[in-house]
């Protein structure tokens, strides 16, 4: 049985918004250099190379050089339903870091989003991890669609395993978040209008809902970013700091990038203005039955304009 195409599946809707690669980044820009070298053993372990279409030498755009020129990282989080499962990439994020302009943009990429998958055809986006094979693979593939979608290099590329979230928030100590939409419940968990202190597994919950949200999908994402916005505020606390290793612990655990030691820490100085100043971006999107599967296909006058917003913050042009 094909369980990747199967209508009939329960559907998870774990696609939580995730900024790991940031948050680590994050770690070492507040908590200091000291700290990260002390975990630099797992930050090594965690690399992995990729081999993907080199498309800034393909359409001779310019070259990249950390601490000058702005970057790309594209973040995906991973859901895996057995074991063997190569899995869905559920999360997709496209960030795009400007140092000249201290910004960063967080570009969000629903999962059903239709786009041409080389070798398999017009799917949904987060089929092509688990087409790919997942791992390597998956990740190659992916980065290739994307480049392809939006017409931009991917630099960098980060992963996490949707079951580490919440390892990442106990690492945290939980986190609260402020309910402003609607009273509902989902996994044994109750979230009532006003403030909410979650925990890991009801973190995973709060995020993962979307049909008891009059706003659907957008109210989803939403509560992604409150609970990010939560835990980059406590990341900056003084109480965080007794945390970092568990904070790395967690991450390391379910992550894997093909940022190296020495990149991260040109990063983590180069870039610091611009990763503090993060602008949300979203495509305009209204899915639809094609084929008896659901999909959203991005109007192509809204594709060119989001891949000119990126490349234009890329200096590509």
């Amino acid at each position: 049985m094909n369980r990747i195409d199967n209508t009939k599946r329960k559907k998870r809707y774990i696609r939580v918004i995730l900024i790991s690669f940031l948050i680590v980044l994050a770690i070492v820009v507040y908590i200091g250099f000291d700290v990260f070298l002390r975990t630099r053993s797992l930050l090594v372990r965690i690399n992995q190379e990729v081999d993907t279409v080199d498309l800034r030498r393909e359409q001779d755009l310019p070259e990249l050089e950390l601490g000058e020129t702005p970057f790309s990282v594209l973040i995906l989080g991973i859901d895996s339903d057995w074991e063997g499962d190569p899995g869905r990439a559920d999360t997709i994020m496209v960030a795009t870091v400007n140092p000249n302009l201290g910004t960063t943009y967080l570009l969000s990429i629903a999962r059903d989003t239709m786009v041409d998958i080389s070798g398999w055809g017009t799917t949904r986006i987060n089929h092509a991890h688990a087409y790919g094979g997942g791992g390597h693979g998956g990740v190659e593939l992916t980065i290739n669609t994307i480049q392809n979608f939006l017409n931009i290099p991917i630099d960098y590329y980060a992963t996490l395993q949707m079951h580490g979230l919440a390892d990442l928030i106990d690492a945290f100590g939980g986190v609260t978040v402020y309910n402003d939409t609607v009273d509902f419940s989902l996994g044994g968990h109750q979230f009532p209008l006003g403030y909410n202190y979650l925990t890991g597994d009801a973190a995973s919950y709060y995020t993962r809902m979307r049909l008891q949200d009059p706003r659907g999908d957008f109210g989803r994402q939403e509560r992604q970013r409150d609970v990010i916005a939560a835990m980059a505020d406590d990341l900056v606390g003084v109480a965080t700091v007794t945390k970092y290793q568990r904070i790395i612990d967690a991450v390391g655990n379910h992550m894997i990038t093909d940022v190296s030691l020495a990149e991260m820490v040109q990063i983590s100085t180069g870039y610091a203005r611009a990763l503090r100043n993060i602008t949300n971006l979203q495509l305009n999107y209204s899915g639809q039955i094609i084929s008896g599967m659901y999909l959203i296909p991005i109007p192509e006058h809204s594709r060119i304009e989001m891949s000119n917003r990126l490349r234009d913050h890329l200096e590509l042009d």
